[in-house]
Formats: structure tokens, sequence, C-alpha cells
């Protein structure tokens, strides 16, 4: 391949790549650019905390009723 094609394709890959990031960590359709602005980037990272915390209080509380289940000489 020649320059002028490597140029191109290189120029090519990076506006794809541009665009992507934007997409990632630009702002969602309607969003407003106040204190409470989030990208999606933002707005993922924090629904995954959110499913993250749910999951670990219904897991520990599993835990805690096993437990109680399983204690020797304990009668229910």
């Amino acid at each position: 391949m020649g320059k002028t094609e490597n140029f191109v394709i290189g120029l090519i890959l990076g506006a794809a790549f541009g665009v992507v990031a934007a997409y990632i960590f630009g702002p969602s359709q309607a969003t407003t650019f106040d204190s409470r602005y989030q990208s999606r980037w933002d707005r993922a990272l924090a629904e995954g905390r959110e499913a993250e915390s749910k999951k670990k209080a219904e897991l520990e509380a599993e835990l805690e009723e096993t437990k109680r289940r399983h204690t020797p000489g304990r009668e229910d």
C-alpha cells in the first residue's frame, strides 16, 4: 500500500473511533447541562453500582438466613 492509502485508512479509522467515543462519553438525548448532567458512561456506572449494592444486600440476607437455619443445637 502507498502512503495515500494508509492515510485514508487511518482517517476512516480515526473518524470511526471518534464517533464511538463521542457516543459513549457524550450526553444522551434530551440532556440538560446543569449540575445533574451525566454522560451515558456515568449513568451506566451509577446503575451498575446500584445493582451491585442491591445484589450484595440480597446475598448477605440469604447468607444470614442460611447460617440461622444451620446453627447446631438450634431448633426452629
